[in-house]
């Protein structure tokens, strides 16, 4: 039964994995405008379909002629899909309207939201949610109500299938779970004790209340997130309580946008984070068809050895997956260079085409910092790595770590290739065998080899001969999605307790 419902899910994550983030958001924005927009020509939604063409055209106009305005002022990279996800998230929240002068409270929110990115920022990134922003600038001021159309019976199963998609996109199922589940229960006992239904109060919560929306495409914006998981749980809870309560409505009535804006306030010192201006310092092959770039630290920059950044190099004719992508840092905290590497083959995207021909001293923007495939606090723990192919860029960053901070674990990694040609930083783990208790596992799947190498696949019976005391083991898994799945199973099959088997994760996996 489990394998019924997993191979679909995990077909589609293949599918949505594909796709950039941004161009998930916006696309399933753009899909809900469309059917929104259909509905309402045909009578389906209290919207007329012209009203919604027109609010949404000057929306987008909007949002794209301040964006280019402030880049081309300030000089800086405009990411104009970003500001056309602000507007259609905007267009959602304020009601369609045929005459222009009526349309101008979501004109001005939608100004207000990219703006926002550009004039209220620490360390030239924006912290506060620009499209709830845009709104609660205009909500708690007295100006305009938004009513959040988008919640209502007619779009809730559209919603339902576009936001799982963005969801899986994100994988930030911790955060948007705790703000439903304490929107929820907050609802729910506020309605109860009006003398409302449970049963109506589900109904309405679910069909024709902001929460879905809210979580799915305003709590997910990626700047505006907690970096680890316990506080983005905190994160999601505290926008699902305040955006439900009515504990402070004589004193302030917290509409959604605002209990997000207030809520990215204040989770800002667990997400203090800055835009990095980087430039070049060195490229160089360290396996096959593996590339390492060498960008110099910038001055005050810290971070945890397994976490990634959000690498942006705008260039011509992009493909699907856009300027952006997700690499884990190669480079070890102690390090005064950031190293990041990628596999860059023939049939390469257009982002990996063009990084692979930068030349030293191109300037690239990393920003974003986040993930939590973190080495555990007690170097007591005994771990064990299983790496496929580029996923071996944390256990780099890891075990340079614990060779430079001397404080290391007892390990051991399995490093999974296909030809002995594609292993890299085989110097990191030959230093790390001297230093202290470390094992290295060459698995080569297509080519022919000697102990200490393993041919083919890790297998239960490879991991009991290498590692005997495996279920004493944390286990990090990290590499293409299926492959982390596999050895997921395998090790849940072979006794290895759930609670000690950690996956990595980036949204541009």
């Amino acid at each position: 039964m489990l394998n019924f419902i997993s191979k679909p899910f995990h077909l589609i994550q293949s599918r949505v994995d594909s796709v950039g983030m941004y161009r998930m958001v916006s696309g399933t924005l753009g899909v809900l405008a469309g059917l929104s927009i259909f509905f309402g020509f045909i009578g389906l939604i209290p919207y007329s379909g012209l009203s919604q063409v027109f609010s949404l055209t000057l929306a987008l106009f909007t949002a794209l002629l301040v964006n280019v305005i402030f880049s081309f002022v300030l000089k800086i990279p405009a990411n104009h899909e970003s500001a056309v996800i602000t507007a259609l998230i905007l267009f959602f929240l304020a009601l369609p309207e045929e005459n222009i002068f009526n349309t101008w409270p979501l004109m001005a929110a939608v100004a207000i939201g990219v703006a926002s990115k550009y004039i209220i920022a620490y360390k030239k990134q924006h912290f506060l949610n620009p499209a709830a922003l845009g709104a609660a600038a205009l909500s708690v001021t007295g100006v305009y109500s938004f009513s959040w159309w988008v919640a209502n019976p007619v779009m809730f199963i559209p919603l339902l299938l576009c936001g799982i998609l963005v969801v899986m996109k994100v994988r930030k199922w911790v955060p948007v779970l705790g703000l439903i589940g304490v929107s929820l229960l907050v609802y729910l006992a506020e309605s109860v004790s009006y003398g409302t239904a449970a049963t109506d109060a589900l109904r309405t919560f679910f069909i024709s209340w902001p929460t879905l929306f809210l979580a799915f495409y305003m709590l997910t914006e990626p700047f505006t997130m907690p970096a680890e998981k316990g506080p983005q749980f905190l994160y999601g809870g505290l926008v699902g309580f305040l955006s439900n309560t009515s504990l402070f409505v004589g004193f302030i009535s917290f509409s959604p946008e605002l209990a997000l804006v207030v809520a990215n306030a204040v989770m800002l010192p667990s997400r203090l984070r800055q835009k990095l201006f980087l430039t070049l310092e060195e490229k160089r092959l360290i396996a096959k068809d593996t590339y390492e770039f060498v960008f110099k630290k910038p001055q005050g920059f810290s971070y945890k050895s397994g976490q990634y950044l959000e690498w942006m190099l705008p260039h011509l004719n992009p493909d699907s997956k856009g300027i952006r992508r997700y690499f884990t840092i190669a480079s070890s905290p102690t390090e005064d260079r950031i190293r990041v590497a990628m596999k860059i083959t023939d049939n390469a995207s257009t982002y990996k085409e063009m990084i692979k021909t930068l030349d030293v001293a191109h300037p690239v923007i990393a920003s974003q910092l986040a993930g939590d495939f973190l080495l555990p606090k007690d170097t007591n723990a005994k771990l064990a790595f299983i790496a496929g192919g580029i996923g071996v860029t944390p256990f780099s960053s890891h075990t340079k770590w614990m060779l430079d901070s001397g404080k290391p674990h007892d390990t051991t990694l399995y490093y999974c290739v296909n030809t002995v040609s594609e292993l890299a930083y085989e110097d990191i783990w030959s230093e790390a065998a001297r230093t202290f208790t470390f094992s290295y596992v060459p698995v080569v799947a297509k080519e022919e080899v000697v102990a200490p190498y393993e041919k083919g696949y890790i297998t239960a019976d490879m991991i009991k001969r290498r590692t005997p005391d495996y279920l004493e083991r944390i286990w990090y898994l990290s590499g293409p999605p299926g492959m982390v799945n596999a050895y997921e199973r395998l090790l849940k099959e072979i006794g290895v307790n759930g609670s000690h088997i950690k996956t990595d994760f980036f949204p541009g996996a």
